[in-house]
C-alpha cells in the first residue's frame, strides 16, 4: 500500500470517528462562553403579576404565570411578551434551587404580537417554599444570553 492510501484513510476514520463521538455543539457554545442572564428585580413577585427583564441586547421580556399561586402538580400556563415578535424556538427551563428537583424545559409557542405561551406541571414536594429559577436563553451567533425569572412555591 502506499502511503497517501494509508493517509487518506486515516482521515476519513478520524472524520468519521469525529462525527459520532465529538459534540460540536458544545464545542461551538464553548466558544461563546457561559450564558448571561440577567436576572428580574427582587421586589417583583410573579405571584402578583408579570416580571420583565431587559437583556443585555434591549429585548424586553415580561413573563406571567397562571395561576397565581403557582400550585405544584397542577398545569401551569407560562405568558411571555416580548419586544421580538419573531423569537424561533423559545424555551423556558425551570429548576428549583435549593433541592434538585429536575429541569423542565418547556416551548413557547409564538402566538403572535410578540406574545408565547407554554404549560406545563411543577413537581409535588414535602418540604415545601421550594426557589425556582425559570431561564429564558436568547442565542446568537456570537453570544449567549438571557433573562432569569426568581419564583416560590408555597
Amino acid at each position: 500500500m502506499n502511503k497517501t492510501l494509508i493517509l487518506q484513510i486515516v482521515v476519513i476514520v478520524s472524520i468519521v470517528s469525529a462525527y459520532f463521538f465529538v459534540d460540536f455543539n458544545k464545542v461551538y457554545n464553548s466558544f461563546r462562553g457561559e450564558v448571561q442572564y440577567v436576572t428580574q428585580n427582587k421586589d417583583c413577585d410573579l405571584h402578583n403579576g408579570p416580571c420583565e427583564v431587559v437583556v443585555k441586547d434591549g429585548t424586553k421580556f415580561q413573563l406571567e404565570v397562571f395561576p397565581k399561586e403557582i400550585p405544584m402538580m397542577k398545569n401551569l400556563k407560562f405568558r411571555i411578551k416580548s419586544s421580538n415578535e419573531k423569537l424561533n424556538n423559545l424555551a423556558i427551563n425551570i429548576y428549583a434551587t435549593n433541592m434538585m428537583m429536575g429541569y423542565f424545559n418547556l416551548k413557547f409557542k409564538n402566538l403572535g404580537n410578540g406574545e408565547y405561551e407554554a404549560s406545563g406541571t411543577l413537581p409535588a414536594c414535602p418540604v415545601g417554599k421550594m426557589k425556582w429559577n425559570a431561564d429564558v436563553d436568547l442565542n446568537k451567533i456570537d453570544e449567549r444570553i438571557g433573562a432569569r425569572f426568581q419564583f416560590q412555591t408555597r
